[in-house]
């Protein structure tokens, strides 16, 4: 391995400390689901994901329409924060992304013609999704307002009374539709990684999620090496030189 290749590898452990470095202080997570070959929860606690028929690979889920994940185990929290990875093959009209309401509402977070949507309140003045093109989402609330942000950007707020909308019962149900009032609202995709916090995001937290993509399990011990094989380098130029 040359070193101007070593050099790339160590300058990616810098960054991937940087983005460490980032992650908000002031939410804790309290689900973790890397899907990187399993649906374990890295973070503990009481959260489990349940695989509704998706395919598991080494990097993630690639999901059929209606058989996006479940998460369980809330407890009706007041605040909470939600950060997927994730790609739909058909942006169309409406696309559910999330579901607060237990299949049994409209009520939820969509893709609605390549805008992010919460029905039926809001929908984002611009585009945010691209078809088969992978979108980091955070959808964050607090006992007042819900946030939707597309990378660092904000796409959608709204608050008051709309606001009981986004409450988490027992479930959180992704990219599934509810058939409450209508059919056909979902999506085949991807999903990479899901994680939930246990209160909402400022804005700069949100920022601080997207600076760049969390690298896969390999990525780290390539990179990890990469640094170990610089320091060699770096000691047998040294020892050269003497």
């Amino acid at each position: 391995m040359g070193f101007d290749k070593i050099k790339k590898l160590a300058i990616g452990v810098a960054m991937m400390t940087s983005v460490a470095a980032a992650m908000p202080a002031s939410a804790a997570v309290i689900g973790d689901f890397q899907l990187n070959g399993d649906l374990n929860n890295q973070a503990g606690g009481a959260l489990t994901l349940t695989n509704n028929g998706g395919t598991l690979g080494a990097n993630g889920i690639t999901f059929g329409a209606n058989q996006g994940p479940t998460i369980s185990g809330f407890t009706s929290p007041s605040a909470y924060s939600v950060e997927v990875a994730f790609s739909f093959d058909n942006l169309s009209g409406y696309r559910k992304i999330l579901d607060f309401q237990n299949l049994t509402s409209d009520s939820g977070l969509y893709n609605l013609n390549e805008r992010l949507n919460f029905y039926p309140v809001v929908t984002s003045g611009q585009t945010n999704f691209f078809t088969g093109q992978m979108a980091h989402l955070v959808f964050t609330h607090d006992a007042t307002d819900s946030w939707g942000y597309i990378g660092n950007n904000p796409a959608l707020t709204f608050s008051g009374g709309n606001n009981s909308l986004a409450d988490i019962g027992s479930l959180l149900h992704f990219f599934r539709d509810d058939f409450a009032t209508s059919q056909g609202e979902a999506s085949s995709g991807f999903v990479d990684y899901i994680r939930i916090y246990d209160t909402a995001l400022t804005a700069n937290e949100v920022a601080g999620l997207s600076v760049s993509a969390i690298p896969e399990p390999e990525t780290y011990a390539m990179l990890l090496a990469g640094l170990g094989l610089l320091g060699f380098a770096a000691r047998r130029r040294k020892q050269k030189a003497a």
